[in-house]
């Protein structure tokens, strides 16, 4: 695949945010009802992935991108610069199945990545389910465990994480 083939778009618009949310429900029902259960999928995509939730996100300066595929949203991350600490935090990295295997993460790393630098951050840092596939992607790309995280995020679900982290040399 070209890199004219991957583009990562802004998210700057209420219907930039749709997509995004339509993208979300998605992932998350194909992915995390057999790590987390339909339950807590129900209850985490209106709260955290909807249109109206990813526009709260980035008014509270998290940077949102579409992944583009030949043009076509197939994914989408966001990001936040953190930079009194040196560092940047992965909030979401998701690709659709269907757009699994082409490179699109390994793409969208090395964009974040390359944002990083620009910014002198020293450090990626995300965190990922402990029981998440992903987890050993990540870990081939040099990422490495750091901690533990469990985070109440209501009504008697938690999120049961490594926090992983990535020195940018």
């Amino acid at each position: 695949m070209s890199a004219a083939d991957v583009d990562f778009a802004p998210v700057v618009s209420p219907a930039d945010a749709a997509v995004v949310a339509r993208l979300a429900a998605e992932i998350w029902y194909e992915h995390y009802i057999p790590i987390i259960g339909r339950e807590q999928v129900d209850y985490m995509v209106p709260r955290f992935q909807s249109e109206g939730a990813v526009l709260a996100q980035i008014g509270k300066g998290l940077q949102y991108f579409l992944i583009l595929r030949d043009g076509q949203a197939s994914g989408y991350l966001a990001i936040e610069p953190q930079p009194e600490e040196r560092r940047m935090f992965l909030s979401k990295l998701y690709v659709l199945k269907s757009a699994r295997q082409h490179g699109l993460a390994r793409r969208a790393l090395a964009f974040i990545e390359a944002r990083c630098r620009a910014a002198g951050l020293e450090t990626l840092w995300l965190t990922v389910n402990k029981f998440n596939p992903a987890l050993h992607a990540y870990e081939r790309l040099g990422f490495v465990k750091v901690a533990d995280v469990v985070t109440d995020i209501g009504d008697g679900y938690v999120m049961d994480d490594y926090r992983l982290e990535k020195a940018l040399g």
